[in-house]
This record gives C-alpha cells, structure tokens and sequence, in this order.
C-alpha cells in the first residue's frame, strides 16, 4: 500500500492522548487502549524470543526506520533476527497518542530504552479484522533543546505586515 499516496489532509482523524500536557493524566481512550496492548504483545513476543507470535503481528513487508538510517530500512527479517536476539523490547510506553485513517493507524510514543527516551512512530494497517503492523520509525527522544521547525513552543514570532 502506498502510505504517501494518501491524501492525509482529507482523511478523518481522531487523535488521543494518554497523558495531558499539564501532567494530569488523562482517560485512555478506546484507540490508545488497543494499541497498547498491541504494543505489550509486541513486546512479549520479543521478551520470549517467540518469532511466530512476532510475526503474525507484523505486515510481510514491514520495515523499520531510524534517525541514525533514515535511507536504510531495516527489513523484517533482519530486524526480526536482532529483535528477538537481544530480546531488548523497550520499557514502559507513555504519551501515546493514536491517529486512525480507516485502514492505517498511526501510533506515536515515547518508549523507555536502554541508552535513554525513545520517540516511535508504528504505522499499523488494519488486515481484515486484526492490525499488523507495517512500519516503525525511532529515533532517539533528545533534547527540548533540540529544535525542529515548527515545533517549539519559543519559536519567534513575526510579526505581521499588511
């Protein structure tokens, strides 16, 4: 399926957060429900070294993405033969938040792991009645200092000329 062919601006949306930017923490919704526990058999699977498990949640052709490679992905194999290898799942999931376009998901959190936060995005994509999931970008959480266009809070403001 081709993911950037998909208008994104037309689609519905419905976005959920698991925790409040002021820290309170929120209702979980129905959507961040599922994937969570989508994510802890993820999880499971890879903490038991159990590949078929693994791989009835995963599309045939997901791939992994990081920042490190962004114009290398990691194929399923591999990426399955290293995950279950080290067995290393990642720690505990916060700030989900769950983007649904009918047929794809889009899960984005921060996991806990071993060199520090990291910052996942899953694509699922709904195969009959279960999610498989089809693309895992990560990179690591960084900095608040770290700037990225458009999304800081002390971005300068111009002002406007009429």
């Amino acid at each position: 399926f081709g993911l950037l062919a998909i208008p994104m601006a037309s689609l519905p949306v419905v976005a959920a957060d698991e925790q409040a930017s002021d820290g309170r923490v929120s209702t979980v919704t129905r959507l961040v429900k599922l994937f969570l526990d989508k994510e802890a058999s993820l999880g499971a699977a890879v903490r038991n070294a159990d590949a078929a498990t693994l791989a009835g949640l995963l599309t045939d052709d997901f791939e992994l993405r990081t920042s490190a490679r962004a114009a290398s992905p990691v194929p399923r194999a591999e990426w399955m033969r290293e995950i279950l290898r080290t067995r290393q799942a990642g720690g505990a999931i916060n700030r989900m938040a769950v983007h649904d376009f009918g047929p794809i998901a889009i899960a984005s959190f921060t996991q806990d792991g071993p060199a520090g936060p990291v910052f996942i995005v899953d694509v699922w994509h709904r195969q009959e009645t279960d999610w498989k999931l089809a693309v895992r970008y990560a990179g690591p959480a960084g900095s608040p200092a770290f700037a990225i266009p458009g999304g800081g809070a002390n971005e300068p403001e111009f002002s406007k000329k009429y």
